[in-house]
């Protein structure tokens, strides 16, 4: 290993995950994909398998996340949903304060996930939304509903000692709470696809923070 690559490396996938917060576009969120797989082999060349761990699940939320965003473009492009564009800003994902990541003094992922559902949930009970939906978009809500779920249970999971049985419910908890009000039959469909992606977004940023505090770690 030569001396600064891993001051370069941080440095690098930290420009790359600050342009993702800032612009949340298709272009830069490929760019971090890019930067990941680079950290990812470099961890793994170095028998770092702890890391390259972490960065192989943020990897893996990434990729997730760019399923959804494909699908949400198509809607978003298509004139039966275009009064509904808005709901699927790239950028509304601001709403859960994700930029807090890079601007905090200690990167503290677990309080990013807290507070990210805390927000969707104010977001979620404060937003009108254009009534009615279709059925590719049900479909869609309940193609995701189970795997965001999984998603958000295995991060709070992973912050939580196992042996730490109140902190494990609070999580459990916060996570369910959320999902009873997606699930309300009044709810438009629209506004739970709408809040379903911007937690799959928070996932996978959440995923990039956890790597960007342990490469913080490298000497």
């Amino acid at each position: 290993m030569g001396k600064g690559d891993a001051k370069a490396l941080r440095d690098a996938y930290r420009a790359a995950l600050q342009d993702v917060v800032t612009r949340f576009d298709e272009a830069s969120l490929r760019a971090l994909r890019g930067e990941i797989q680079v950290v990812r082999r470099w961890l793994e060349a170095r028998g770092d398998d702890g890391r390259a761990r972490t960065a192989r699940e943020a990897l893996d939320a990434l990729t997730r996340l760019h399923r959804f965003s494909s699908e949400i473009r198509g809607f978003s492009a298509s004139r039966a949903y275009s009064e509904k564009a808005s709901l699927f800003d790239l950028g509304a994902v601001g709403t859960l304060a994700v930029e807090n990541v890079l601007t905090a003094d200690k990167i503290t992922p677990m309080r990013l996930l807290m507070s990210g559902l805390s927000e969707g949930l104010m977001f979620l009970a404060s937003r009108q939304y254009v009534a009615g939906s279709g059925a590719v978009l049900a479909a869609t809500y309940e193609t995701h509903a189970v795997a965001v779920q999984d998603a958000l249970w295995s991060l709070a999971a992973d912050f939580r000692g196992a042996e730490d049985l109140p902190a494990i419910r609070e999580a459990r908890a916060g996570i369910d709470a959320l999902f009873a009000k997606l699930d309300d039959p009044a709810l438009p469909v629209a506004a739970k696809v709408a809040i379903l992606y911007q937690l799959d977004a928070l996932v996978a940023l959440v995923r990039c923070a956890r790597l960007l505090e342990e490469l913080g770690a490298l000497s």
